[in-house]
């Protein structure tokens, strides 16, 4: 009956340790958790748990508990399986679990074997001193038959028996069993992780080329013999060389200023900081200013380029810009202070029409000072966004015909200006911005177009949009100006730059104002055949 129960025991503690084992994936948990069991099962004071390697024969610790502390596996040092002699040696040769109660006669052999207490001090034994435990039990780790480890329960207190064994068997099966699927687990977490960690590196090397293929800046790769093998499409933009046409060609041939580019350019050694140099290049009878960095690699050097020359452009004209209101602000202040100085002059008598004339000059000029003032400080309201527009229906000829009766007063006597209203109707903006662009608009054509101009202002409705031509006989715009004028501070024609009101702000604030209110504002030009500048908004509802 004693026998039948302890059979029923062992089948309950066996079932438990299945179940308490499998519980966890985790290798290091496996191990603890067999320790929980054995330490209700069997008595002890440690517990290791060795790795053995067929392929080198060496044996090494995976888990190691001792006087109640977890020790860190690293400080065992691997042991070689050896011919004859050596417990874990012995296992592993036989493949039987081995018993002892008398550990110090046993490691008196040929074996190696170490001691180590709860601190982690390891002593060689016998060498350095007799053995702390007193019993042991070696019981082997298998795996389809072949022996894979081995596990060690020893007891510096009691003695060990053949039932205490065969219930330690059972346990290591049923651990084995937890180790096998804790390291399929590791193994398929690691394989998962390799793989989309080749995911991920393909991945960044995709996004790389994306990001190569996408920058806006210029970016090409020149390898040690001088040969493009990398042209990206915003070099393709750039410069106008298509990427066919450029790799695997000597740089040189590309760009012929290409010995100025690389020396401004010098890439630096490794471990110097790029620096960027900024030169002028023509291609196709065009100049570009790019501004060049170039980074070394192990077999050749790539260089980043970024197209200046609308910075360089806007530079000038903020340049043209200062020279042209200084002129624009002198010469009526000019003729304020002269008039002015003149009217308190006390040493000559000025009859009542000569004062009539001074005092209107200085209302004129500065009236025109105050134009000039107005258009600087509405761009620069512009750009910061603090401008702000009325939604409503604008009726569109009736803005007309007021913007033309405020401008025909002033006005050369042989200029004339026609309307030729649509009717238009009503389009949706804000009427105090659409006279001020109309002001200019028609102011521009009568300026530029010289004596006996005619300019005809004419409106339609076009579907859902509402549309103002503003059109004149003058000189014309040439193509290379026309591509530039609605940009801020652009002057054309140098031989018109310092025409009265000239800021080079007016077409700038035109575009502004009328994009701000859902339109759009385009020119047509030709030399000599005049211009016509047309304004588009959306029709009212």
């Amino acid at each position: 009956m004693g026998a039948r129960l302890r059979d029923v025991e062992t089948a309950r503690l066996l079932l438990a340790a299945a179940r308490y084992l499998g519980e966890t994936l985790d290798l290091q948990r496996v191990y603890a958790r067999f320790r929980d069991l054995m330490a209700e099962a069997i008595p002890h004071d440690g517990v290791v748990v060795s790795s053995f390697d067929p392929s080198d024969g060496s044996i090494r610790c995976e888990y190691a508990w001792v006087d109640g502390e977890l020790l860190d596996s690293a400080i065992f040092p691997p042991l070689q399986l050896r011919a004859s002699g050596g417990m874990q040696s012995e296992v592993i040769r036989t493949g039987r679990p081995l018993l002892t109660n008398d550990v110090e006669s046993r490691v008196r052999d040929s074996g190696t074997y170490y001691d180590v207490d709860s601190e982690g001090t390891m002593r060689k034994v016998p060498d350095e001193g007799p053995p702390k435990a007193r019993a042991a039990m070696m019981l082997p780790i298998r795996h389809e038959g072949t022996v894979v480890g081995v596990v060690q329960l020893m007891s510096d207190h009691v003695m060990y028996g053949e039932e205490q064994l065969e219930l330690a068997e059972g346990m290591v099966a049923q651990m084995t069993l937890a180790v096998r699927n804790a390291r399929l687990h590791e193994t398929q977490l690691r394989l998962e992780a390799a793989a989309a960690a080749d995911r991920a590196v393909a991945a960044e090397r995709e996004r790389a080329v994306q990001v190569l293929e996408a920058v806006g800046d210029g970016i090409f790769f020149v390898d040690d013999a001088g040969i493009v093998r990398f042209w990206n499409p915003a070099a393709e933009t750039v410069t106008g060389i298509r990427r066919s046409d450029a790799l695997d060609r000597p740089v040189a041939e590309l760009l012929s200023e290409w010995p100025a580019i690389e020396t401004a350019a010098q890439s630096p050694a490794a471990d110097a900081r790029p620096h960027s140099a900024t030169l002028p290049i023509e291609i196709d009878e065009r100049e570009l200013w790019l501004s060049f960095i170039a980074v070394r690699t192990t077999d050749g050097v790539v260089y980043a380029f970024r197209d200046l020359t609308p910075e360089r452009r806007l530079e000038e004209s903020k340049n043209e810009f200062i020279a042209t209101v200084s002129h624009e602000l002198r010469t009526p202040m000019t003729a304020v202070l002269g008039a002015a100085n003149t009217l308190l002059r006390t040493d000559i008598e000025l009859t009542s029409e000569t004062r009539r004339r001074l005092l209107e000059m200085i209302s004129g000029q500065a009236t025109r000072l105050a134009q000039v003032t107005d258009r600087v400080l509405l761009a620069g309201r512009l750009d910061r966004d603090e401008v702000t527009f009325d939604r409503a229906p604008v009726d569109v000829d009736r803005v007309v015909r007021e913007a033309v009766s405020v401008i025909e007063p002033t006005v050369p006597k042989t200029t004339t200006i026609e309307q030729r209203l649509g009717p238009a109707l009503t389009a949706a903006g804000d009427p105090d911005r659409l006279q001020q662009v109309l002001l200019n608009l028609v102011d521009n054509a009568v300026k530029y177009s010289g004596s006996g101009a005619r300019v005809v202002v004419s409106t339609c409705r076009n579907g859902d949009r509402v549309r103002i031509d503003v059109a004149d006989d003058g000189p014309g715009i040439a193509g290379p100006d026309l591509e530039r004028v609605f940009e801020k501070f652009y002057r054309g024609d140098p031989s018109l730059r310092f025409a009265p009101g000239g800021t080079g702000l007016g077409l700038y604030i035109c575009r502004e104002l009328v994009e701000r209110m859902g339109g759009r504002i385009t020119v047509a030009s030709e030399p000599r055949e005049g211009s016509t500048f047309s304004v588009e908004l959306p029709a009212a509802p």
